[in-house]
């Protein structure tokens, strides 16, 4: 396991993050520094760092003597994501079926059980932030190329923002996540990397066409 001191700014950005994410700062909303940094009773110093960290994520953009605001949501940019990152998981799906050793994949099976229990009273919430703690812990244990682990990492926060539109879009795309993470495991347990990287190919290809169908929606 990786341990990190979370700095402050890490904090806020996270926090800012999670609300972004939820669908709680809408796209294009403003975000005021002052205003902002008073609320959250942090320096306006802080502030900026995170606001950096967020702009790095594709969560806010920064706009010269305009300030910080919330990205939109354009089927260019849920394309262009999938596209890449899925490109990258598929990568890191058939490294983990290729070189897990014993004591590196049994804690994600335990988490199917959750998952499932989960989907049974219709937690939403509650499997959405377990499958991308599988895709965390994943890539910390099977990324042995830090490029490929740092992108992912600076990705994950703008692909939870596009899987909560898709899970409040259609309730359905929980169902089949659960299916292809059991297909998943169980092709990285035997050892299997072409099937595995094309279980992950099917979730992005399966999750973009929802989101895709909720952004024609919006801006009908």
């Amino acid at each position: 396991m990786t341990l990190r001191a979370v700095s402050l700014s890490e904090q806020i950005a996270d926090h800012l993050a999670e609300q972004i994410v939820r669908g709680e700062r809408k796209p294009g909303e403003k975000l005021p520094e002052a205003e902002l940094a008073k609320q959250l009773e942090v320096s306006t110093n802080s502030l900026r760092e995170a606001f950096r960290l967020l702009e790095k994520q594709h969560l806010i953009e920064l706009q010269p003597r305009r300030g910080a605001r919330v990205c939109e949501v354009s089927e260019s940019e849920v394309r262009d994501l999938y596209d890449f990152l899925f490109l990258l998981l598929s990568r890191l799906a058939a490294m983990a079926a290729s070189n897990w050793r014993p004591g590196q994949i049994e804690d994600l099976a335990t988490m199917l059980p959750d998952f499932q229990r989960c989907y049974d009273q219709g937690d939403v919430q509650g499997g959405h932030q377990l499958a991308f703690r599988f895709v965390e812990i994943a890539t910390d244990r099977f990324a042995d190329n830090r490029y490929l682990a740092a992108d992912i990492t600076d990705l994950m926060p703008l692909l939870k923002r596009f899987s909560f539109i898709a899970l409040q879009e259609e309730t359905t795309e929980f169902d089949v996540s659960l299916r292809i993470f059991q297909r998943l495991l169980e092709n990285v347990l035997a050892r299997d990397p072409e099937k595995a990287a094309a279980d992950i190919r099917e979730y992005g290809e399966n999750q973009c066409r929802i989101v895709l169908r909720a952004v024609a929606k919006r801006e009908s």
